[in-house]
């Protein structure tokens, strides 16, 4: 009887060390270490940014340099140069042939510079310079009249719009518009006392030989390099 007493206290003991042990090992794991450090957060996904196509070399230089011809153009019958600013924006200064001579400064925004084709707006004052004593003769109905004239110096503001072409080095411009005058009338009759006083058709035939009113023309560009 002794023996199995034994036995059995010798197995109390050894369930309670056991269940002891567990415990203990339980408690060690449910603690935090000290000396771990802590867990980092998780970073969001980074967003990628949006592909962008590599610029394409501009179909303006920035140069350019121009023959312009039609009728009521801001520089006449001659040659301009024009600077682009911005791909959009070129500024522009010229001068050429016409009664007394045109000088003037302008600006043209072109809508789609990117496109070989494209619409653009502008504007430009331009000055004439004074021409004296030209005589004139005129078929007025059956009779032939004549005068002499001379005009004064004149400003005029010149409004435009129209389409540039530049499938290479060389591009066409094509331009319609209106000179509005800023100075008056720049016509002077000279010797009405020899010649008389103009008919209305001669005044109108003289007026329409000034600068200013309906613009018709065509340039020429040439590019002077790479924008």
């Amino acid at each position: 009887m002794k023996k199995y007493s034994v036995v059995a206290i010798g197995a109390a003991a050894l369930a309670v060390f056991t269940a002891f042990g567990a415990a203990a090992q339980t408690e060690l794991h449910s603690r935090p270490d000290p000396s771990a450090r802590p867990a980092q957060p998780a970073s969001p996904p980074t967003a990628m940014a949006p592909y962008q196509a590599p610029a394409l070399p501009g179909l303006y230089s920035t140069s350019t340099l121009g023959i312009e011809l039609g009728w009521g153009a801001p520089y006449g019958w001659g040659m301009q140069y024009a600077y682009l600013v911005t791909p959009n924006l070129d500024l522009n200064a010229g001068l050429g042939l016409g009664l007394g001579g045109k000088i003037g400064v302008g600006a043209r925004y072109y809508l789609h510079p990117e496109r070989r084709v494209t619409p653009y707006f502008g504007a430009a004052l331009a000055r004439t310079g004074r021409i004296d004593n030209v005589d004139m003769s005129l078929m007025v109905g059956s009779r032939e009249e004549k005068a002499n004239f001379s005009f004064k110096p004149s400003g005029v503001l010149h409004l435009r719009g129209g389409l540039r072409w530049q499938p290479g080095t060389v591009g066409l411009l094509g331009t319609l518009g209106y000179g509005a005058r800023l100075t008056g009338d720049p016509v002077v009759f000279n010797d009405t006392y020899s010649y008389g006083t103009p008919s209305r058709e001669m005044v109108n035939f003289v007026r329409a030989l000034t600068a200013g009113g309906v613009e018709v023309s065509i340039g020429v560009l040439f590019n002077l390099g790479r924008y």
